[in-house]
């Protein structure tokens, strides 16, 4: 080979490497480690039980209403029985996400590029004020439970303001549940969207 092929060969290879160095420091590698996207697909699954339950829990408390008006409280007390034995139930999936999140958390600091751990970081922070708001609902919920099986079973009578009350906030704790849900998922599409280009 002649002395001006050697150069231009190192030149095209000097360039080809450089490109490539190039957009491994400019753009970055795209990595989601295994552990972190594992953690995500079960969050998604147990999220998405969460807001089925809250929607059931929702139509239960309809049915209850039924119930209560036409004086069938027999009826009225299974069902309430069910459903405080669902929020125990709510109250597992509640913790098994805060620790899938925690595992999301943990390993935030190995994605890239820095848009897709932005995402993923926001996806977090809309399911950690989701499980925060959980919370509130269960604790609302179990109440007013309680409060319609002591009416049912005769032991109080006067109970239509408070069952009003914990009604207002089991609606508004829904309707935070369902769109922080909505916000956490949109994040989960941005962060896809990062990756599938």
């Amino acid at each position: 080979m002649k002395k001006s092929t050697k150069a231009v060969v190192w030149t095209v290879v000097a360039v080809i490497l450089a490109f490539f160095l190039l957009r491994y420091l400019v753009v970055g590698l795209k990595t989601v480690p295994s552990e972190f996207q594992s953690a995500r697909e079960r969050s998604v699954e147990l999220a998405s039980e969460i807001v089925a339950f809250s929607n059931e829990s929702l139509s239960g408390l309809s049915k209850i209403a039924e119930y209560d008006a036409a004086w069938n409280y027999t009826d009225a007390l299974i069902l309430v029985s069910g459903e405080l034995i669902k929020t125990n139930e709510l109250n597992q999936k509640a913790i098994a996400l805060s620790g899938e999140l925690a595992k999301m958390a943990s390993e935030l600091a190995r994605v890239t590029p820095s848009g897709g751990r932005e995402a993923a970081t926001e996806a977090i922070g809309y399911e950690v004020a989701m499980v925060s708001r959980l919370i509130g609902y269960q604790a609302s919920l179990k109440e007013l439970f309680e409060l319609l099986r002591a009416k049912f079973t005769g032991k109080i009578f006067d109970t239509d303001d408070k069952v009003k009350s914990l009604l207002e906030n089991i609606n508004g704790s829904a309707t935070a549940i369902n769109e922080l849900n909505r916000a956490f998922n949109e994040s989960l599409t941005k962060f896809d969207g990062i990756y599938s280009k």
